[in-house]
């Protein structure tokens, strides 16, 4: 898959890929299409498009985000993993 895709490289051929099943609310996934149908591209495109314009966002602002002691980033909004194997 490309890592340098970003939303104004959407005009790209048949890139390899794999299948990833995610849920996403309704009004996302007809936004998705909207934005599919508007710029001529495919949905697979659009999506990884998206993802690596997040991924770069986080990573310029990486420091913002708090770290735990064992230097691994906090959960917003959801308990922390418990490692069973280490119980």
């Amino acid at each position: 898959m490309r890592s340098d895709l970003r939303l104004g490289d959407l005009n790209i051929g048949a890139a390899p890929s794999k299948l990833m099943n995610v849920k996403v609310p309704g009004h996302v996934a007809d936004a998705l299409d909207l934005v599919v149908s508007e710029m001529g591209c495919t949905k697979t495109a659009l999506v990884i498009a998206l993802l690596n314009e997040g991924l770069d966002a986080f990573e310029e602002r990486r420091d913002e985000f708090p770290t735990t002691s064992r230097g691994t980033r906090v959960r917003r909004g959801r308990p922390p993993k418990v490692d069973r194997a280490k119980k």
